[in-house]
């Protein structure tokens, strides 16, 4: 059975929603995707207005990534002029507890309109191969085939869905969305088809679907996809199915999905 463990703060100096940050709870013995979704739709409800985000997949590379990609230039966050002389644990405590500061600060750039990205301009992103959109059919098939064994699960205090992205920036590559670019895909799938952003991984970002689509408003997002992504006949011919018929979708944010060849086998 799908198990969600929320970690207690034992610690009087870590204040609680760094701690609910850094990591709210785990979830363990994942028996489907569905029952992922359920969590996440029980925990939205009870822990609001605080917004809920997953790492899914490849945590610990999503984590590194992560780390590279908020030291941008139009991103960085300056921690030094919190920790002056501090070390080891107190260093560590003192960097945790800033970390809700560093998400606003994150906020903040995305938001500015130099750093600001259109959608058109994400056209033509990415270069896929046949068996990119193989891997893409087969994770959106079974999405529970390429989750890490423990899915972890961070509270995040802001305003809306898309501005939770801030608190797991990714994009780190030359050739993969930057944080600036995700932040904009998010953005613009929440806003102009109801997509919400649930969380990523290392290649993925994961929407859940807020209300039904139409058939006309899938084949406009599905369009703007292609645009992207450079979809063939058999990847529009299964995601207009797929949109028909599930309240979720998988997007990579990557060059390539080479990494999941084989988890399906």
């Amino acid at each position: 059975m799908t198990k969600l463990i929320i970690r207690q703060n034992n610690s009087s100096h870590l204040q609680q929603d760094a701690f609910e940050l850094n990591q709210y709870a785990v979830i363990r013995q994942i028996q489907s995707w569905q029952s992922v979704l359920d969590l996440y739709q029980q925990l939205k409800q009870e822990l609001s207005p605080r917004k809920v985000l997953f790492i899914l997949e490849d945590i610990g590379q999503c984590n590194y990534t992560s780390m590279h990609a908020a030291m941008r230039d139009e991103l960085y966050f300056d921690e030094s002029e919190y920790v002056g002389d501090a070390e080891g644990e107190e260093e560590d405590l003192i960097l945790e507890n800033i970390q809700p500061l560093a998400v606003k600060h994150y906020i903040r750039q995305l938001n500015q309109n130099e750093n600001s990205v259109a959608f058109k301009a994400l056209k033509n992103k990415f270069q896929y191969t046949q068996q990119d959109f193989e891997s893409l059919i087969k994770i959106n098939i079974h999405p529970e085939g390429i989750l890490d064994e423990e899915v972890e699960i961070k509270l995040v205090n802001v305003s809306t869905d898309i501005e939770k992205f801030a608190a797991k920036l990714n994009g780190y590559f030359s050739c993969d969305f930057n944080p600036n670019e995700s932040f904009s895909f998010i953005q613009y799938l929440d806003e102009k088809f109801k997509l919400e952003y649930v969380g990523l991984g290392a290649s993925l970002l994961f929407f859940i679907k807020t209300e039904k689509l139409d058939l006309t408003t899938i084949q406009k997002l599905i369009a703007d996809l292609t645009e992207i992504y450079g979809f063939n006949m058999e990847m529009i011919q299964y995601l207009e199915q797929h949109l028909a018929q599930q309240n979720y979708v998988i997007l990579p944010y990557v060059e390539s999905l080479d990494v999941f060849d084989g988890c399906f086998d």
